[in-house]
């Protein structure tokens, strides 16, 4: 009984990968970790409820290892064989849709790019005409350092200390 409780719980394991395949996680995502989390919560609670019915809720080594062989079995043959079609299928599926894609989207899609682009170079266009004439206007206006009004002060404080002294 244990080792068709292990397959069962394969087939569940199955689900989350056929989710996988389909729905593929992005790779810093915690999906993954998510759904591990979910199925091990989920295989904690069937052991315990087979302990309990079967083993009056005591824990025996027999029902760890019929479990991990029925999945194992369950996983090495059937599991394989079906996450291969379903692969297969799915991959068919993305093809199908990139056709439909390329003959009826990608030509609108091309048609707006290249108009977004024209519409884009105007934009562009004046606010780099706005941003050279802002720094002109900086030009002309003379910087701090140049503008002297005390010649005395040009020539440093030792000079000043001296005229102070005569």
């Amino acid at each position: 009984m244990s080792v068709v409780l292990g397959a069962a719980l394969g087939i569940v394991y199955d689900c989350f990968r056929v989710f996988r395949i389909v729905f593929p996680p992005a790779a810093k995502s915690g999906a993954v970790l998510i759904q591990d989390i979910i199925y091990w919560l989920f295989y904690g609670f069937c052991i315990f409820c087979y302990t309990s019915a079967v083993c009056g809720g005591k824990l025996r080594f027999f029902i760890f290892f019929g479990s991990l062989l029925g999945f194992v079995l369950y996983i090495l043959t059937l599991g394989n064989m079906v996450t291969g079609i379903i692969r297969r299928i799915v991959t068919a599926f993305y093809r199908g849709l990139r056709k439909v894609y390329s003959f009826t989207f990608e030509p609108v899609v091309k048609l707006l790019r290249k108009n977004c682009q024209k519409v884009r170079s105007v934009f562009v266009g004046s606010y780099e005409n706005r941003k050279n004439k802002r720094r002109s206007k900086k030009k002309l206006l003379k910087k701090v350092f140049d503008l002297v009004y005390n010649k005395k002060a040009k020539l440093g404080s030792s000079m000043l200390k001296q005229d102070v002294r005569r």
